[in-house]
C-alpha cells in the first residue's frame, strides 16, 4: 500500500526550497499551475499616451481604448526523481513519517535544490538579452568597473533600480572582496535578507555561487527579479509501506520546475563573460531580398521577420536556408548552443 505525503509536505517543501536555494530570492513567483506541469503568466498591456488637450470638448484626454492583457502558458521540462529505502526504527505510522520527513529534507538540500540552482543560473545567462563581452577575464582592478558597465547597459534598458542580484563565481568573488569599491554587510551594518547575500556593489546585491554553477565563459550574472518565472513544486512524494525484497519501506517522488525569462523583460538578465560564452552576431549579407546567414560551427540560429525577439518569440524559426524578405519586415537572428548565449544581429529589408 502506498501512502503519498505530497499535500502534507507541500508548504514545508516549498519553505525548504526558499532557506536552501541561493537563486530562489531572485525568482519571480509571479504565476499559478493549471496542470501538473503547466503555468499561466499574466500580463497587463499599456496604451500610447498622447497630450492633454484643453480646447476639446470631449476625450481631452485621448480616445479610450480596450486594455487588454497578455496571458502565457508554459510547461515545466525538468522533473528530476528519486527512490530509495528508509529503515524506521519500527513500523509504526509516526515512525514511518518521521523517517520519510527526513529523508525528503536530505534529499532536497543535497541533491534536488543544487540541481535547481545550477539550471536557474544557466537558464538565466544562456537568455541574457544583455551581453557584456570582455577581452579577458576581469582582475581585481577591473572586476567592479565591468559590473557597473552591465548595471548601467541595464538601466539604459528602463531596468528598475531595485531588486537586482549579482551572481559571481567564487574565484571572480575574491578579486571582488580586494576592491575597496565592494561593501559587505558588515560595512552595511545590516544583516543577509537571504542565503548567500554579502553585501553590495553598484546596488546589486552580491551572491557568490560555487564553481560549475554558471557556464564556463562567464564572468558574472546580474538578474532583475522581475524578469523570469521560475515554477517548483513537489508534484509526488509516495511512501510504498511494503516491497518484496526490501527490508523498509520504499520511498519514490519527483519535482517538477523550471526557468523562463519573459519575452518583454529580458533585459533584466544581464551576463558578462568570454569569447567561450558569448557568440559573435550572426555574419549576414543580403542580395534581392534575401539574407544569407553564415554557417559556424555547432551554432544553430534562430530568426523573425515580424520584428520579435527570436531569443524568446514563439515565432522563431531555425535558419535552415536562405529567408527573403518582403518589405517592410526585419530579419533579426540570434546563434544559440549549449551554454552559449548568443549576440543577436539585424538586417532590414533592402
Amino acid at each position: 500500500m502506498a501512502v503519498n505525503y505530497t499535500i502534507k509536505y507541500a508548504n514545508k517543501i516549498a519553505e525548504r526550497f526558499h532557506k536552501k536555494s541561493i537563486t530562489d530570492s531572485a525568482c519571480g513567483h509571479d504565476y499559478e499551475f493549471t496542470g501538473a506541469k503547466t503555468i499561466r503568466v499574466y500580463s497587463v498591456d499599456t496604451v500610447d499616451e498622447v497630450q492633454y488637450d484643453r480646447n476639446k470638448g470631449s476625450n481631452r484626454f485621448g480616445d479610450p481604448g480596450n486594455l487588454g492583457d497578455t496571458t502565457q502558458e508554459m510547461t515545466c521540462t525538468q522533473q528530476p526523481a528519486f527512490t530509495f529505502v528508509i529503515e524506521p526504527l519500527d513500523n509504526s505510522d509516526q515512525a514511518i513519517e518521521k523517517s520519510a520527513g527526513k529523508a525528503l529534507r536530505r534529499q532536497l538540500d543535497e541533491r534536488t535544490v543544487p540541481g535547481m540552482d545550477k539550471y536557474r543560473l544557466k537558464k538565466w545567462a544562456m537568455e541574457s538579452n544583455i551581453q557584456h563581452k570582455l577581452a579577458k577575464a576581469p582582475d581585481k582592478t577591473t572586476i567592479v568597473e565591468a559590473i557597473i558597465d552591465v548595471n548601467a547597459l541595464m538601466t539604459d534598458a528602463l531596468v528598475p533600480l531595485e531588486g537586482r542580484t549579482l551572481f559571481i563565481p567564487t574565484q571572480y568573488y575574491k578579486l571582488l572582496k580586494q576592491n575597496p569599491d565592494f561593501l559587505n554587510l558588515e560595512s552595511l551594518g545590516r544583516k543577509a535578507l537571504s542565503k548567500g547575500e554579502v553585501g553590495e556593489v553598484d546596488g546589486c546585491v552580491v551572491k557568490p555561487v560555487p564553481k560549475g554553477y554558471l557556464p564556463k565563459g562567464v564572468y558574472f550574472l546580474i538578474k532583475y527579479k522581475g524578469s523570469t518565472v521560475d515554477p517548483v513544486k513537489l508534484q509526488q512524494y509516495d511512501v510504498l509501506r511494503k516491497v518484496q525484497g526490501y527490508a523498509g519501506p520504499v520511498v519514490q517522488g519527483v519535482t517538477y520546475y523550471d526557468a523562463f525569462v519573459l519575452a518583454a523583460k529580458g533585459d533584466g538578465c544581464a551576463v558578462c563573460g568570454g569569447s567561450d560564452f558569448i557568440l559573435d552576431s550572426p555574419t549576414m549579407s543580403i542580395a534581392s531580398h534575401t539574407v544569407t546567414v553564415t554557417a559556424a560551427e555547432g551554432v544553430v540560429f534562430r530568426y523573425t521577420t515580424d520584428g520579435s525577439n527570436p531569443r524568446y518569440s514563439s515565432t522563431a524559426q531555425v535558419y535552415t536556408a536562405p529567408v527573403e524578405l518582403k518589405e517592410g519586415e526585419v530579419f533579426k537572428c540570434v546563434g544559440t548552443k549549449d551554454a552559449c548565449v548568443g549576440k543577436e544581429g539585424v538586417q532590414a529589408y533592402e
